[in-house]
Order: C-alpha cells, then sequence, then structure tokens
C-alpha cells in the first residue's frame, strides 16, 4: 500500500484492513495507492457527520481508481475478498472499501 499524500494514517488502520487491501493487490496485481486510512472522529470530514464514519474504527480505506477498468477490478476483488461495504466515486476517482460488519452490507455511489 502507498499513502496518496504523507497525512493519509495507515498506522492505525485495523490489522484485518490492512491484510484485506494486502490481498486485494496480491489479487489485482498492483499497488494501492490510499486516499484515506484511519481517520479520528474529531477529523473534519468525519465531525461534520451526525454518526463518525468507518474510518473512525480503522476498517475502510479509500483507494483511488480512475477509469471504469481500475474501478471494476479494484471492485471485483474486494466482493471475492468478503468485502460487504463498497462506495464508488467516479467525480473523485476513488472506491471506498469498508469491513465494518456492524454496519449495513451496501454498494453505492457519491
Amino acid at each position: 500500500m502507498k499513502k496518496a499524500q504523507s497525512n493519509v494514517n495507515l498506522e492505525d488502520l485495523n490489522p484485518r484492513m490492512i491484510e484485506f487491501a494486502n490481498n486485494i493487490e496480491e489479487a489485482i496485481g498492483a499497488e494501492l495507492i490510499i486516499t484515506s486510512g484511519y481517520r479520528s472522529p474529531d477529523h473534519p470530514i468525519e465531525a461534520k457527520k451526525k454518526t463518525p464514519g468507518e474510518h473512525t474504527t480503522g476498517l475502510a480505506i479509500d483507494v483511488a481508481a480512475v477509469g471504469g477498468t481500475p474501478v471494476y477490478e479494484i471492485v471485483e476483488a474486494a466482493i471475492n475478498l468478503g468485502c460487504k461495504r463498497i462506495g464508488i466515486s467516479r467525480k473523485s476517482n476513488f472506491v471506498h472499501l469498508g469491513l465494518d460488519l456492524s454496519r449495513v452490507t451496501s454498494i453505492w455511489t457519491y
């Protein structure tokens, strides 16, 4: 995994998420570029929410993905590896991958 920017927090990710991301990299044969990892509940994005999001559990990452084929490959690998929460942003070119089983199973777009 590679950070898109130096302020992306991978250090506080849940070990399950780190293993999952490594497995996706193996499945697609490419390194993931992480645009968002763990976020504190005080993070500006999380602070705006009524309830802190999945990133605050350490069980979510956003992965850079530009174009249909990379998005498809990441989503296909994630589903095959058991991911139940996937968000796709074509506007901002990322895929959200979440492993928090306490949240509803879903695929959505931004």
